[in-house]
């Protein structure tokens, strides 16, 4: 009896049981991260801290993260992803459980540059590997599902993290988020990929110090994330801050129903993304993105914040993983490592910017210029991508066209 063929038509199988593996290491975490965000300033001012000391300690987070991931490809190509990935999970996970005793700024400040090197080498590596695991075919759809995981637990651990420390203590906000990483650290030990993505590979090219640094074939997606992140910003640091000028109430259900909308975002533009290229799903994002932030300048009441909420959560769902699943498709398996390294940096380099930029106007001139400078940052976003469609070099540019198995 003949065996039926296989049901082509949806493609190479995307959820293996490695991919599964990562998809939890990924998500269980960022659980942890998460819930540290909104608490550890909190934590040092309860231990009589000042802002400018809460300040310091946030830069010595994002700064550490952002010159690990610089380096992180020269130390990958000698200690393979495998390793790296236990080493920074383990290491995140240490020092997570040691900031619930830490009773000094200093011993603060030097766990949260240890944090943000963990964070540095992990978030560059669960990426690079998916993107690794995944079919060329599905690469997309195959992102787009693996940033759904750390949006779902965006929406959660920050408010659970507020929530433990108010109704028990910081103590125990501690010790839940090191649970999330203890589930990370035993996912990996059944994660198990092949040895030609995991390892060290000596036959590789070798990487210098200067092209670890930088992807020349990425200079345009690199001069787009900095302006991306700048808008991001916005949003990102200052919605709250407009809300309560504006006595807007209700925030929270801001951000719930933005999620919605991001998880289906995500859902449609990853297909979108393999069918028709990066194009497709890029410029209607941005597109929303800057409708969003402009949007937000008018709003005045929590209606007209739910539509900028749409137009910001489909930008969000579309942008994220599509502009992620381009830097790594634009390279060969073996540059990976360093295009899912200036996704992340890029995009923090450009958060960290235009938060400096949009404080200083939003102290100077208010709410509306801030959030109406941040989009037209998405309008230089989209004038730089149209321009480089109109050079005839990334219209087409749907997968990278490797010529060695990786």
């Amino acid at each position: 009896m003949n065996k039926p063929l296989p049901d082509k038509s949806i493609g190479p199988k995307l959820w293996t049981k490695n991919f599964i593996l990562l998809t939890i290491v990924n998500m269980s975490f960022m659980f942890g991260f998460n819930m540290m965000h909104p608490t550890i300033p909190l934590f040092i001012t309860d231990m009589g801290g000042t802002k400018a000391q809460v300040g310091l300690v946030a830069a010595s987070f994002s700064v550490a993260a952002i010159v690990t991931r610089f380096f992180a490809p020269l130390i990958l190509q000698k200690f393979g992803k495998g390793r790296m990935l236990r080493v920074g999970v383990a290491l995140t996970l240490l020092v997570t459980f040691a900031c619930g005793f830490a009773k000094a700024l200093p011993l603060i400040l030097l766990f949260r540059v240890l944090q943000g090197v963990g964070f540095g080498f992990v978030s560059t590596l669960t990426t690079t590997l998916a993107a690794d695991l995944l079919p060329d075919e599905r690469r997309g759809e195959g992102i787009g599902y693996f940033g759904m995981g750390i949006t779902a637990v965006t929406a959660i651990s920050p408010a659970l993290g507020l929530f433990l420390v108010e109704s028990a203590s910081f103590l125990i906000m501690f010790l839940t988020a090191s649970a999330g990483q203890l589930l990370s650290v035993v996912s990996l030990c059944a994660f198990a990929p092949p040895a030609r993505i995991a390892e060290r590979n000596p036959d590789a090219p070798k990487l210098s110090v200067r092209n670890s640094f930088f992807e020349p074939r990425l200079l345009l997606q690199c001069a787009m994330l900095l302006f991306m992140g700048a808008a991001r910003s916005a949003e990102q640091n200052f919605l709250s801050l407009l809300a309560a000028d504006r006595r807007i109430a209700g925030l929270s259900w801001y951000y719930v129903f933005q999620t919605a909308i991001c998880f289906i975002a995500k859902f449609l533009t990853g297909r979108l993304y393999d069918k028709r290229g990066p194009v497709w799903s890029v410029l209607p994002g941005g597109v929303c993105w800057l409708l969003a932030f402009l949007i937000m300048s008018f709003s005045y009441d929590l209606g007209v914040l739910f539509i900028a909420g749409f137009f910001s959560g489909f930008g969000m769902g579309a942008l994220l993983p599509s502009m992620q699943t381009w830097c790594i498709s634009r390279v060969g398996a073996e540059r990976r490592s360093v295009a899912s390294a200036l996704y992340f940096n890029f995009y923090d380099i450009g958060i960290g910017g235009g938060a400096l930029i949009l404080g200083h106007l939003f102290g100077a001139s208010g709410a509306a210029v801030a959030f109406r400078t941040a989009s037209v940052c998405m309008a230089v976003f989209l004038v730089i991508c149209l321009l480089g469609i109109r050079s005839g070099k990334e219209s087409k540019d749907r997968q990278y066209k490797e010529h060695t198995h990786v």
